[in-house]
């Protein structure tokens, strides 16, 4: 290989690597743009660990004490948010 091809493919290259850098640019753009809403929610989810982590503790504790209850309050809960994710979702449509 001569020198001039050399330099010739050395262009190339640069030339791909260039494209290949202003690829990568787009997309990591592109990804952070449909991820930000669920960045958004895990930040929230982050801020309040402190207390997820004590009411946890506390209804371990109190789930020792009164299983059955426990166990009921639960049922409630989640019952409770299906309902308010099915208003959710009839109300405020998207």
């Amino acid at each position: 290989m001569n020198r001039q091809q050399r330099q010739e493919e050395k262009a190339r290259l640069l030339r791909q690597i260039e494209q290949q850098s202003i690829d990568v640019i787009y997309e990591r753009r592109v990804w952070l743009e449909k991820t930000a809403p669920y960045d958004g929610d895990w930040l929230r989810i982050i801020a309040w660990r402190r207390y997820w982590l004590l009411a946890s503790g506390a209804a371990v504790l109190y789930g020792v004490r009164h299983p059955n209850r426990l166990i009921r309050c639960a049922r409630r809960g989640i019952g409770l948010l299906a309902t308010l994710k099915l208003l959710r979702k009839t109300l405020l449509p998207r």
